[in-house]
């Protein structure tokens, strides 16, 4: 009897024993779920820091969507930041999100680049800026492998353990508006096998060649009229160059343009003198390398009498290669060969004024002809009218433009592909590029990948 009573004693002490690792189990799966209330919830937001081998501890924002896209779950999105305007240009730096993804239920990840400090929050990011160069390249490769669940934070937590709403690592998309597209487009071609996972790009109105950052091709002027430099020939364009005669360039500096500007002489015509915008990197003017080459070449300076603030032809030849993008698409095909890309844009770019949008071309010819990517010009119009205005038509200039197709001439027919300005009063500008990430992130969730769309894939 005594022995069995021990055996029954053993039996019921095991019972209990897996009784009690399994309530522990569930207790401590529980804690770290996201539905875990003492971790942040939906509309708040999350910072941390991920470390980055080639410049330290690098400063991330998590803004968390009221109203996560998926009820309990969301999809991720990176944010490129900008990397040469004012605003960006100084240690105390906002994270850049101008276009907030959480306003169509995403999980939007930004950060800081290396050298900067938020003024709202004072976190900051180690390293020193190198202005889109390849240490802000390595930033953000590391944040988005934090976004993807590929790595941890400095506290050796991943991003679904930071935050109460459940991240889809497996619906990850990046967005990037202007000249943040570049970086953006970079580090895939650079480190795209690092960014496996990676579903999708929206890039808005991106420059692709150091012609379009001094806007040496064309700008709008104060009362935003198009002036037009009428030494760029659209007949030359090529995926990998455009043609810009240098012939004519000269120098003007006055009155009216104490600091001096570069001027295209137009015999018998209105000049072309370029605008004020363009990179400022170190107290130095940044123009593309062909038109300071030839400012060299002309005679209109020597060395020796070479502006102080303006970056000289060797200069400018180092410094451009990292930050153009039409050489690297094939690249990015390579790497990330089930990659997605959406390019809104509207019917006036906000920068450039080119009517054959070159911008908007070289970076469909690379994404989809030399990648071999699946890549659509503006979102699909039944998302305008769902996350905008379901009034919106064809009619009102919003396109809905087949997938993997384009303009048969670029030069007249672009503008028509691009989208309205306004709509019922709302800046489609600021409207249009969000409704494209949640386009992108519905396909992926529904691996919906149809040249059209007669309806949204998801409706909140």
């Amino acid at each position: 009897m005594e022995y069995k009573r021990k055996i029954r004693n053993a039996f019921f002490l095991l019972v209990f024993l897996i009784s009690w690792t399994g309530f522990q189990s569930c207790q401590k799966s529980s804690e770290n779920s996201n539905n875990n209330p003492l971790l942040p919830g939906p509309g708040e937001i999350v910072y941390t820091h991920i470390n980055c081998e080639e410049n330290g501890r690098i400063a991330v924002r998590i803004d968390i969507p009221e109203n996560p896209r998926y009820g309990e779950s969301a999809p991720v999105v990176v944010i490129a930041s900008t990397w040469f305007v004012d605003k960006y240009n100084k240690p105390n730096t906002p994270f850049h999100l101008e276009y907030n993804t959480a306003d169509v239920g995403a999980i939007t990840i930004s950060h800081l680049w290396p050298g900067k400090s938020d003024p709202e929050t004072g976190i900051s990011s180690e390293g020193s800026y190198d202005f889109g160069g390849p240490k802000s390249l390595s930033a953000l490769r590391d944040v988005i492998r934090f976004a993807l669940g590929l790595r941890e934070d400095t506290d050796g937590k991943k991003l679904d353990e930071l935050i109460g709403v459940e991240p889809l690592f497996d619906n990850v998309g990046m967005f990037a508006s202007s000249h943040a597209g570049v970086v953006a487009t970079n580090v895939m071609a650079y480190y795209g096998e690092y960014l496996t996972g990676l579903k999708y790009f929206v890039g808005r109105e991106n420059p692709t060649m150091a012609e379009m950052y001094p806007l040496e091709i064309g700008h709008w002027d104060d009362a935003h009229i198009a002036q037009y430099n009428p030494y760029y020939n659209h007949l030359n364009y090529t995926p990998t160059s455009i043609d810009v005669e240098y012939t004519h360039l000269d120098w003007i500096q006055n009155q009216a343009f104490p600091e001096g500007r570069p001027l295209f002489v137009v015999p018998n015509g209105d000049d072309y003198v370029l605008n004020d915008k363009g990179p400022n990197i170190n107290g130095k003017r940044y123009f593309s390398h062909p038109l300071t080459q030839a400012l060299l070449d002309n005679g209109v300076f020597s060395m020796q009498n070479w502006p102080e603030d303006v970056a000289n032809p060797d200069m400018t030849g180092n410094f451009w290669p990292y930050r153009i993008t039409v050489h690297n698409y094939g690249e990015i095909g390579d790497k990330l060969p089930d990659l997605k890309v959406l390019l809104p844009f509207a019917t006036f770019d906000h920068v450039q004024v080119a009517k054959d949008k070159p911008h908007i071309r070289q970076a469909y010819d690379g994404f989809h002809k030399t990648a071999g990517l699946w890549t659509r010009l503006n979102c699909d119009l039944a998302y305008v009218k769902t996350e905008i205005d379901e009034s919106a038509t064809l009619e009102d200039g919003f396109p809905d433009n087949d997938t993997n197709t384009e303009p048969g001439n670029w030069y007249l027919e672009s503008e028509s592909w691009g989208f309205a300005g306004k709509l019922a009063g709302e800046m489609t500008a600021r409207t249009i590029p969000l409704a494209g990430v949640a386009e992108m992130a519905d396909r992926v969730k529904y691996d919906h990948w149809d040249p059209n769309l007669d309806e949204v894939l998801w409706e909140p």
